[in-house]
C-alpha cells in the first residue's frame, strides 16, 4: 500500500476500473470480505377463492373535465393596468394627445386579451397600424 491511498481507497479505485501505479515496491491492497446474502426462501403464492364472484363491481364513472376560464378581472379602477401601460407603448401614440383616448378605449379589456387569443390577434394589427401612421 503506498503512502498516498489507504487500502479503501485501493479498492475503490480497482472497482472503478483504474490502475494504480506506485513507485518502488508495495503492497497489494488487502481486499475486504464481502458480506454474503442471505438466502431468500421462495414465497408462497396464496390459494385461489374457493367460489369467484358472480357480481362485478360497477367502475366509477370519471369526473367530467373542467374547461380552463379565463381568470376573473379586477374590479374597475381609475388607472389603467400594465397591459394597458405596455399597449399604448407598442401603438407608439401619445397617450397625452386629444385623439389617444378615443383609440385606446376601442381596445379590448386587459381580462379578454388575456383570456381570448383571438382577441391578442385581431388587436395587433390595429397596433401596427398605429405605428406605421406618422405622429403629429
Amino acid at each position: 500500500m503506498s503512502e498516498l491511498w489507504s487500502s479503501q481507497q485501493h479498492e475503490w479505485l480497482t472497482a472503478l476500473g483504474h490502475t494504480l501505479y506506485v513507485q518502488g515496491t508495495a503492497q497489494a491492497p488487502m481486499p475486504m470480505p464481502m458480506p454474503m446474502p442471505e438466502p431468500v426462501a421462495p414465497r408462497r403464492q396464496p390459494a385461489p377463492p374457493a367460489q369467484a364472484p358472480t357480481r362485478r363491481a360497477s367502475m366509477p364513472e370519471p369526473a367530467p373535465r373542467r374547461v380552463a376560464e379565463p381568470a376573473p378581472h379586477r374590479a374597475a379602477s381609475r388607472l389603467p393596468d400594465k397591459l394597458h401601460f405596455a399597449l399604448i407603448r407598442a401603438s407608439g401614440c401619445n397617450p397625452n394627445a386629444e385623439e389617444a383616448a378615443a383609440i385606446i378605449a376601442q381596445w379590448p379589456p386587459s381580462h379578454e386579451l388575456r383570456g381570448n387569443p383571438a382577441a391578442k390577434r385581431a388587436l395587433w394589427p390595429r397596433l401596427r397600424a398605429l405605428r406605421r401612421k406618422p405622429s403629429p
